[in-house]
């Protein structure tokens, strides 16, 4: 990293420790040249299992809205986010992606093609066991991102 402005990917979500991480950046690692970079990885809902022949055209609309809600949910996610930074004078821009891929592997791509410094995490606390099974974002993106990257923990005490 230069000593210029830098560029400071968050990976953010719903959770708790995702704001955790936010406010760990802004109390100790924000500069006042930084852009933040504020990504959500938009999962896509499930189709809902029925019979594929059984109302078609009612489960495709009824599908199609439940995409547009949760959409529109995590883009309210994002302009929550935007206010924040605004309410801290840290300069921000957003980017809502969907995850055709790992969240993990989007955040590591959109760090490359935004020319990100650094990516912040927020980690959700799993045991070994459940990122077995569940698999665990912080955790690819601490084993493939190309660049530096600070992974928050769920619970932190300020100093």
């Amino acid at each position: 990293m230069s000593s210029g402005s830098r560029t400071i990917l968050l990976a953010v979500d719903d959770s708790e420790t995702s704001l955790n991480a936010f406010n760990w950046y802004v109390k100790n690692f924000h500069r006042n040249d930084d852009t933040l970079l504020l990504v959500h990885v938009h999962r896509m809902p499930e189709l809902p299992t029925m019979g594929l022949m059984i109302g078609v055209v009612p489960m495709t609309q009824t599908y199609e809205a439940i995409i547009r809600t949760s959409i529109e949910t995590s883009n309210q996610l994002l302009a929550s986010y935007e206010q924040r930074c605004n309410d801290c004078q840290v300069a921000s821009k957003t980017i809502l992606a969907d995850n055709h891929d790992s969240p993990g592997h989007v955040i590591c791509n959109l760090a490359k093609s935004n020319n990100a410094d650094i990516i912040i995490t927020g980690q959700r606390g799993l045991g070994a066991l459940s990122r077995v099974f569940l698999g665990s974002t912080s955790d690819y993106i601490l084993h493939h991102a190309h660049i530096p990257i600070i992974v928050v923990p769920p619970k932190i005490n300020d100093h």
